[in-house]
């Protein structure tokens, strides 16, 4: 049901994608660009385009700090802090290894909604600098609510698997 392999590699693919696209991009952005756009989707700030690349990497490491650095402290969290359904069905031993791995799972999938977010947001940005109109595209807030939809949706599918203690392991 929840592969961390899977989800791993498609997090390593939206690393691999978020740190190109702007270095792709950058020889081809004027050199003060559109970074703030308003609920118009018209740009109402201004950046140069070294500091936007700062801050666009900055973005990146401070996704990929936060979820990785949780995957790998929540197994090292007592017990007592961990708040999770049915917590002492699915943190007894025999179990505890499976449910950090599935935690994890859940964590890299997050990384990589907000890696696609952060990446396809900022090909709008770029897209508006570059054709001079410096104006997102009209659907920009569709990009937003389906990231929340997804994000809403992972979570829910992990508190219900939570919630079953039925729910195989795999070497049951």
């Amino acid at each position: 049901m929840f592969n961390e392999r899977f989800a791993k590699s498609i997090f390593i693919i939206t690393l691999l994608i978020s740190l190109l696209l702007p270095i792709y991009f950058y020889v081809q952005l004027p050199e003060r660009i559109a970074s703030h756009f308003n609920f118009n989707n018209e740009a109402d700030g201004w950046m140069n385009k070294s500091s936007y690349l700062l801050f666009h990497f900055g973005m990146i490491f401070f996704f990929v700090i936060i979820f990785t650095g949780l995957s790998y402290l929540i197994p090292k969290f007592p017990v007592t802090l961990i708040n999770l359904p049915n917590k002492d069905y699915w943190l007894n031993e025999k179990r505890k290894l499976f449910t950090f791995s599935l935690i994890k799972t859940l964590l890299y999938h997050l990384n990589s909604l907000c890696l696609i977010l952060f990446v396809v947001i900022d090909y709008l940005i770029y897209k508006a600098n570059i054709d001079g109109t410096n104006k997102l595209w009209s659907f920009s807030w569709f990009i937003i609510l389906s990231f929340l939809f997804a994000t809403g949706f992972l979570i829910i599918k992990f508190i219900l698997f939570f919630n079953n203690k039925e729910n195989q392991m795999g070497e049951e």
